[in-house]
């Protein structure tokens, strides 16, 4: 895991316990909450209703395997339950936007922004960030930048900042002026015509969903792979995961025209069948069998809805057909001491993920 992964993922651990671009205006907007604060230059949004998602069972074991494979991060974790009050419930939405890749740079390297909103203290934030980045020999420091705080994290050649884009709000990354550009006047998501059409397209009730342009190099790839039979690549994705009960998959491709559309689904189709008979071998040709791909226009949708049995033979299969959490005997907790226990999933079978 990269340090400054390590590092978001402090901050966003302290979101929890807490429960530039020049603007047009000198006079600051003290109102800027979730897609409102995403600047117009975003290439990439992802939405994350943050209580629901927790709640899942297919997230909770991720979060799980996720601190038994990095001892770093779940150390850390530990440190952060021993130093902050950790309450999941007080987050309410998180909103990611990636910002335009430097030239020549690989896709979605570009600058990162998370927009965290729910019960949050600007003051109990700013001490869980200083204790936290304290014990690792880091500072936090703060400035008055355009009527608003905005504070610098650094632990080691870490840096992060985030501000306040009103009470219930913060806004952090690792580009000052990303978050800059967020929290001034100037153009937001709304300005953003391509993007805010691709959003519009993606189902806003899952937990989690989100939408973004595709890098031309990724296009020209989809191109080659299937003979040329494109004209281009897809202009963009849009997606949407509902882990409540399993896996609910909507992924959209929207590519530039409808007949480009009719090719990919015909390609992906062809695809798909040689998928089911590989499938086979490790009895997952149920799984594939739940793979529905379609067109709507100019968009080709591939969509799964798996059962929470589903997910537990999917994931047997990737682990190497090893037995699932219903196969597994009871074992003792592997947690670090003082990292807290997920909720318990109402309604999954026992042994569930």
């Amino acid at each position: 895991m990269s340090s400054k992964l390590l590092l978001a993922f402090s901050l966003v651990a302290a979101l929890v316990a807490a429960g530039g671009c020049k603007s047009k205006s000198d006079k600051p907007n003290f109102n800027l909450a979730g897609l409102a604060a995403v600047p117009d230059s975003a290439q990439v949004v992802v939405v994350a209703d943050v209580a629901r998602l927790a709640s899942s069972p297919l997230v909770t074991r991720a979060v799980e395997t996720l601190l038994l494979k990095d001892a770093d991060l779940a150390s850390r974790w530990q440190r952060l339950n021993e130093s902050c009050k950790l309450d999941v419930n007080k987050l309410k939405q998180v909103v990611l936007a990636i910002g335009p890749s430097p030239d020549g740079a690989a896709a979605s390297t570009g600058p990162v922004l998370m927009i965290a909103t729910g019960q949050l203290v600007e003051t109990e934030l700013a001490e869980c960030v200083r204790s936290m980045v304290g014990q690792g020999g880091g500072t936090l420091t703060a400035k008055t930048d355009a009527g608003r705080t905005l504070y610098q994290a650094k632990d080691g050649k870490r840096t992060m900042f985030f501000a306040f884009g009103r009470p219930d709000t913060v806004v952090l990354g690792a580009s000052e002026k990303y978050v800059n550009e967020a929290l001034g006047n100037g153009k937001k998501l709304a300005d953003n015509a391509e993007l805010t059409a691709w959003i519009r397209r993606a189902d806003h009730k899952a937990p989690l969903w989100a939408a973004g342009r595709v890098d031309e190099r990724v296009r020209a790839n989809l191109v080659k792979v299937t003979s040329n039979q494109l004209s281009a690549g897809p202009v963009a994705l849009v997606l949407a995961v509902d882990p409540s009960d399993g896996a609910k998959v909507d992924l959209g491709a929207v590519m530039a025209n409808a007949a480009d559309a009719k090719k990919l689904e015909s390609f992906a189709k062809g695809q798909l069948g040689l998928l089911a008979m590989a499938a086979q071998v490790k009895k997952l040709g149920t799984v594939v069998e739940k793979v529905a791909i379609s067109t709507d226009n100019e968009v080709v949708r591939f969509k799964a809805n798996l059962s929470m049995a589903d997910v537990n033979l999917l994931i047997s299969a990737l682990d190497g057909g090893v037995s699932t959490a219903q196969d597994s005997p009871p074992a003792t907790d592997p947690r670090p001491a003082g990292v807290p226990s997920p909720p318990a999933p109402s309604g999954s079978a026992a042994g569930g993920p």
